[in-house]
């Protein structure tokens, strides 16, 4: 059964008794926020008292939901490449692992050998495999970006600018990096399962949608079910507020598309801030974006982790139905308006489309050597998909 860490927003089963007397030093500092968010405090408590203990069974939670990547690859084996990078290659990993895990840096040195030696580094955003893993659920997107930021630009390597590819939400760090920073620039980032779009249903509870026909909300809503339109709601109850956001990464890209739950989103979310989806609009980001050359948008075309999927390659649930029907693109709020820079980046050729046929982070070895070949290669070949 698949489970994400979206369960320390929306379960409700942990009582507020958890807090305990002596407080005065952690996150969880009073009796209200032990009874807004029982979870999240129950795990923030923990992360003080031991947190190895958490970060080892999130590493091992992480292994059983198959979000580690790299541990079975054979990289002593592999001959060398005639395609290689100019420039050096930035990793960023995903939920549950971390840049100190074997099976990651065996995916670091496959990038490199792959490319002609090429330096490549995983940035993480802590001093050791404990920190760096719980960092990816306790620590928010914005302070991840600034830790990740103030690595790139110590590297004299990186100097010069990098390509990024990213899995699962280590994309949102270097979109972050992008919006925030890019400088020293991203030239190439491949986004490879991120979390772009934002996730907006719990695992075992995707709402069964169409891209292709509407229907009312009202029918969106009983085909969601009792249970999963509760935990939704506990989801965004505890999302979106300033505790969870300063606390928790899967809440700032959480991303409720219930009309109801649009004004929440606009004044909590991180994501929603980086998209400039609300109010005041910031230039800055957009910018930032225009100075990356090229953007691959991976999805996996049957990803069970992320919804809706097509938020791999910003795809949206409609507004007007959102558990019934996913925006191509195209048919976006963000990309009509233009918020961050998608359709502008799109019309100068930056976009490129590839996907697997996999759930999420189920890619091969082979589906790895084309991507980083193909768009950080010096001899690149046409684009496995053409623009679209």
């Amino acid at each position: 059964m698949k489970i994400s860490a979206l369960f320390v927003l929306a379960s409700v089963a942990v009582s507020s008794q958890a807090q305990q007397e002596d407080t005065a030093d952690k996150l969880c500092h009073s009796p209200q926020l032990y009874e807004d968010h029982p979870v999240l405090c129950h795990m923030l408590d923990r992360l003080y008292e031991d947190g190895d203990a958490l970060a080892e069974e999130i590493h091992q939670w992480a292994a059983e939901q198959r979000l580690l990547v790299g541990h079975d690859w054979d990289v002593e084996s592999l001959r060398e490449s005639s395609v290689s990078s100019k420039l050096p290659i930035v990793l960023a990993h995903g939920m549950g692992d971390s840049c100190f895990n074997s099976g990651f840096q065996k995916l670091v040195k496959y990038t490199s050998k792959t490319l002609g030696n090429v330096y490549s580094v995983c940035i993480p955003t802590g001093k050791d495999r404990k920190e760096d893993t719980a960092n990816g659920y306790f620590l928010n997107m914005d302070a991840s970006v600034d830790i990740f930021a103030k690595t790139i630009q110590a590297d004299p390597q990186l100097k010069n600018g990098f390509h990024a590819i990213g899995l699962s939400q280590g994309n949102n760090i270097i979109r972050g990096y992008i919006a925030r920073y890019n400088e020293p620039a991203v030239d190439t980032f491949i986004s490879v399962n991120g979390v772009n779009g934002g996730t907006g249903a719990l695992p075992n509870c995707f709402p069964t949608t169409t891209t292709s026909s509407r229907g009312s909300a009202e029918d969106a809503s009983t085909s969601l079910g009792g249970i999963c339109s509760l935990l939704m709601e506990q989801a965004s109850r505890r999302a979106y507020t300033e505790f969870a956001q300063e606390h928790s990464f899967q809440a700032n890209y959480w991303r409720d598309p219930r009309q109801a739950q649009r004004e929440a989103y606009q004044k909590f979310s991180q994501l929603a801030r980086w998209n400039n989806e609300g109010e005041p609009f910031n230039q800055t980001l957009k910018d930032n974006f225009a100075k990356t050359n090229k953007f691959v948008w991976v999805m996996a075309t049957k990803d069970e982790m992320v919804w809706p999927k097509e938020g791999e390659q910003w795809g949206a649930a409609d507004p007007d139905a959102p558990l019934h029907r996913i925006l191509p693109r195209k048919e976006t709020e963000w990309y009509k308006k233009d918020s961050f820079g998608l359709k502008t980046a799109e019309e100068a050729g930056k976009n490129h489309y590839a996907s697997f046929d996999g759930d999420h982070l189920q890619f091969t070895m082979d589906d790895w050597t084309d991507w980083i070949t193909t768009y950080f290669g010096e001899e690149s070949e046409t684009p496995m998909e053409a623009v679209q």
